[in-house]
């Protein structure tokens, strides 16, 4: 079949019993989000302007691929990019994959957005994804240690326990001003942010607050052992909030546990003082991720993180892995472990 035999069109209630067709080519009725086989619930989403989404058929009109964006951070007016998918039956002797990601980018459904950026979590057990959004502008951002049951991948190309991420990272509008880094991380996410749209930011050097509640918002992935909350504000009760955050982690055997505080906050450098106490380490920068810029703090629990079945394709990537493994070390001293 030749490459530009694919005809790729926007999802709609005409066609959305077709995505599911192509998600159960390689996981059967198995993928974890149930949406992508319900025509009538993904097709309201997409009316909703919650999700974005394509299909790619080809020639004889058979469904062969699917891509699409949808919001899911604290953030409404972000957009994440993911399941990009294709029939086993086109993988191998066309160039789909690479049409799909090139339309995410570049066609009417990209420029038909409203919103402050589009952000990708690349898995690093290959390189696939990660060059993709690399050649199309995203900027490496974050590395998610152990963030995914490597059990999960039916594409035969892990053999990990565990899969990390990349968070990537594409910016539409500019950030609001000011924003404040924490002194112990400010050098290394403020060259994360380099080649970002420009920021102003200040030094985080405001003790914890005497008064007020923190305020989150958590997800919680069970079958992935996965516990992602985002802070918006850090009250007074950070320190027990911390404890009840890490009492609960145990208590449901999460292994990947993700902590994203606001840099509109001018206290987050003594907020993650106290993290560091308890065993959090620097994931990297989370921009945009309430509007202004998220700091992600991470902790992998009950295991040493699986570093080995890590591939990164960017330098940014792989420098930032090695703080990453720096600061994971220099927490544990600190914990006296």
């Amino acid at each position: 079949m030749a490459d530009n035999a694919f005809r790729i069109v926007p999802v709609d209630d005409a066609n959305a019993a077709f995505v599911g067709t192509v998600f159960r080519s390689i996981y059967g009725d198995d993928f974890p989000v149930k949406d992508v086989y319900q025509p009538n619930i993904l097709a309201r989403e997409i009316r909703a302007g919650r999700v974005a989404a394509s299909l790619a058929f080809d020639e004889s009109g058979r469904p062969a691929g699917y891509i699409s964006l949808f919001k899911n951070a604290p953030n409404p007016r972000l957009w994440e990019g993911g399941n990009l998918v294709v029939d086993p039956a086109y993988k191998h002797h066309t160039d789909l994959s690479a049409q799909l990601f090139s339309h995410y980018f570049n066609s009417s459904i990209n420029s038909s957005l409203d919103g402050d950026g589009i952000y990708g979590e690349a898995v690093c057990h290959h390189y696939f994804t990660q060059v993709g959004c690399a050649k199309s502008g995203m900027v490496d951002c974050a590395i998610e240690l152990d963030q995914l049951d490597g059990a999960s991948f039916k594409d035969g190309k892990t053999e990990s326990e565990r899969v990390a991420c990349v968070l990537n990272f594409l910016e539409m509008t500019d950030p609001p001003a000011p924003e404040y880094l924490p002194p112990q991380y400010a050098d290394v996410l403020g060259g994360l942010a380099q080649p970002l749209r420009p920021r102003s930011f200040l030094t985080a050097k405001t003790p914890l607050p005497a008064s007020g509640i923190t305020v989150r918002e958590d997800k919680y992935h069970e079958s992935a052992r996965t516990w992602k909350t985002a802070v918006r504000e850090v009250g007074a009760d950070w320190p027990a909030v911390l404890e009840e955050l890490l009492g609960e982690a145990a208590h449901r055997r999460v292994i990947s546990l993700q902590v994203t505080l606001n840099t509109s906050c001018p206290h987050i450098g003594d907020a993650i003082n106290l993290m560091r106490r308890r065993g959090f380490f620097l994931g990297g920068l989370a921009p945009r991720w309430f509007g202004t810029d998220g700091v992600l703090l991470q902790k992998v629990l009950g295991k040493e993180p699986d570093y080995d079945g890590i591939r990164l394709y960017t330098k940014t990537a792989r420098d930032l892995l090695g703080y990453i493994k720096a600061d994971r070390a220099e927490v544990l001293r600190l914990e006296g472990r």
